[in-house]
């Protein structure tokens, strides 16, 4: 039995809801939902008969982003205390470049109360699909923007870079107000200590509507100042390699191909 439904509605919230998710919703007495998309609340209400967005009565212009994410998460736990089962229904993976889930199940834990986390399609599937990247081949580091600055992350320069939330970098205060070019020097430095001025990254935001396209702006990395009006706060920056590493294991690349090395390593 659950109280408590954590869910994806995928990034374009009608055409990505998985079977399991509707679900939830249907068997929901409440779904309290965070997604700014224009169908959401008209696609949840023939679902559950009673619907509440978020969005609008916790974020607050300048105020701390924290501040929403605890409103957030205070008022799932009270739904959830006071009539379960609940949804709490947000945008794209529940648990991907999102705060609120995670204090619902700390509270959740406290309380005692059951939740059940589902997965939806997230930005990450789509950089993947809109950019035709397969993580596999040449592996990808991952990072939030701002904390790549705070905790000056290396990178790797040979391995594909995919950095999050450089829309609202260097700031933990909700903001609908557009960038300076200032707001990305202290990044395009950072990673100028591992990329040339002149390598091309991809700034991307995934569309949130079936009928549009991706928004992709590829530009040389020392130039990303001159897009500041464009990168709003759902954009993602891709950093494709810059070099190639070279193999370091000969031994084991002789073996790949051989049948007794197989055969020493498994059983029949």
């Amino acid at each position: 039995m659950t109280d408590i439904w954590i869910a994806g509605l995928g990034l374009q919230t009608v055409n990505q809801v998985t079977r399991e998710v509707e679900l939830a919703i249907r068997s929901s007495r409440e779904v309290l939902y965070l997604d700014t998309g224009v169908a959401t609340r008209s696609f949840l209400e023939p679902l559950c008969p009673r619907i509440t967005s978020l969005y609008e009565e916790s974020y607050s212009e300048e105020g701390p982003r924290v501040n929403a994410y605890e409103h957030m998460a205070a008022r799932v736990v009270d739904a959830a205390l006071d009539h379960p089962p609940i949804t709490f229904a947000i945008h794209g993976h529940p648990l991907v470049a999102a705060h609120p889930p995670f204090l619902i199940l700390e509270l959740a834990n406290a309380l005692d109360l059951r939740v059940t986390v589902l997965p939806g399609i997230s930005a990450i599937d789509a950089i993947f699909a809109d950019l035709r990247i397969d993580p596999v081949v040449h592996g990808v580091q991952m990072y939030e923007a701002t904390d790549l600055l705070l905790r000056r992350r290396p990178l790797q320069s040979e391995v594909p870079a995919i950095i999050w939330q450089i829309g609202p970098l260097e700031t933990c205060l909700h903001s609908m107000g557009v960038s300076r070019p200032e707001r990305f020097s202290r990044f395009i430095a950072h990673l100028r200590q591992y990329y040339p001025p002149r390598h091309e990254v991809v700034a991307i935001y995934c569309s949130p509507h079936p009928i549009l396209p991706p928004t992709i702006l590829r530009f040389a990395l020392e130039d990303m100042g001159e897009y500041a009006q464009e990168i709003h706060a759902g954009f993602t920056l891709y950093v494709p390699p810059a070099a190639s590493r070279p193999i370091q294991d000969y031994d084991l690349l002789a073996k790949l191909y051989s049948v007794d090395h197989l055969r020493s390593i498994t059983r029949s």
